[in-house]
């Protein structure tokens, strides 16, 4: 192991260690945190050459100093505590394990077992003090403004429906021209919930550094070294393996889908019992959309 004892208690897992450390890293060490998180069993069988050039790097100095990031001494040590992860998750599925030769029950099981790998290792990776920064923000929210817009636009939709039916005053639209007039004048007490994995949207790091620092920005994002990730007051980083057919999108909107579930409960939770009765009213408002029997 490495310098630095790690322990299992302290560490539980190489692939979180990597994510932990990836905003830290330098573009190099990015390009081989990367290449491993997405081809780890691959990865074992690589000489520490053969790593620098898959990775586009062409130096094995810049693995060795990948390595040391993330507390090994030794790439042998490295390749052996991964190796070791990967043997105890029998559901472990390489990137290049989903193929156009899947029936539709692979297709399932590797699916499913993914999402419940990444969704336990993000309960893991998810620092408790940025989720209690943003529930506090979100109590003092005058308006919150929720920006996103993809496949990230579905998981600010659903952010602005769950917290409208606290009775905050939520907007969201799919126009960044709208957002771009919702926002002509911030004022204090408005927050900008931005929801972006790459951290590079430009529609919504114009709006969000227009409205700072008169506004508050919340970043439900893939990094916190990102653009968007730089300007926000609390950035929520969410981590998700890149697999093919966008497995990857896949499985980061649903991991977005739970912090926001979290954040949901969490702030009703601290508006206390009042908000039962607010939510028994919405959902009696809502009965009427039905048919009735």
């Amino acid at each position: 192991m490495g310098e630095t004892p790690i322990t299992q208690e302290q560490q539980p897992s190489v692939l979180q260690a990597i994510r932990t450390k990836l905003p830290e890293m330098t573009q190099a060490q990015q390009q081989i945190a990367r290449y491993i998180l997405a081809q780890p069993a691959r990865v074992l069988k690589m000489s520490i050459s053969e790593l620098a050039q898959a990775t586009d790097t062409k130096s094995e100095s810049a693995v060795v100093r990948f390595y040391k990031v993330i507390g090994f001494s030794g790439y042998n040590d490295f390749r052996v505590d991964l190796a070791t992860e990967i043997a105890g998750k029998s559901f472990y599925y390489s990137y290049d394990d989903m193929t156009a030769s899947d029936d539709v029950g692979t297709v399932k099981e590797k699916m499913f077992q993914g999402i419940m790998r990444m969704l336990h290792e993000n309960m893991a990776h998810l620092h408790q003090d940025a989720l209690q920064r943003a529930v506090d923000i979100l109590l003092e929210a005058r308006r919150i403004v929720f920006l996103g817009y993809g496949t990230a636009g579905i998981v600010a939709f659903d952010g602005f429906f769950k917290f409208s039916e606290l009775g905050f005053n939520c907007h969201y639209s799919a126009d960044p021209h709208v957002n771009a007039i919702l926002l002509t004048e911030p004022q204090e007490g408005d927050v900008l919930f931005c929801v972006s994995y790459s951290g590079e949207n430009r529609d919504i790091l114009i709006q969000a550094g227009r409205a700072k620092p008169i506004a508050k920005v919340i970043a439900l994002s893939g990094g916190c070294s990102s653009p968007l990730g730089e300007i926000a007051d609390v950035c929520l980083v969410t981590v998700s393996d890149e697999k093919n057919y966008r497995t990857d999108v896949m499985i980061a909107r649903i991991i977005q889908l739970a912090v926001l579930d979290t954040l949901y409960i969490a702030v009703g939770l601290r508006k206390g019992t009042a908000i039962m009765d607010r939510l028994t009213k919405t959902r009696h408002a809502l009965s009427y959309l039905k048919f009735s029997d």
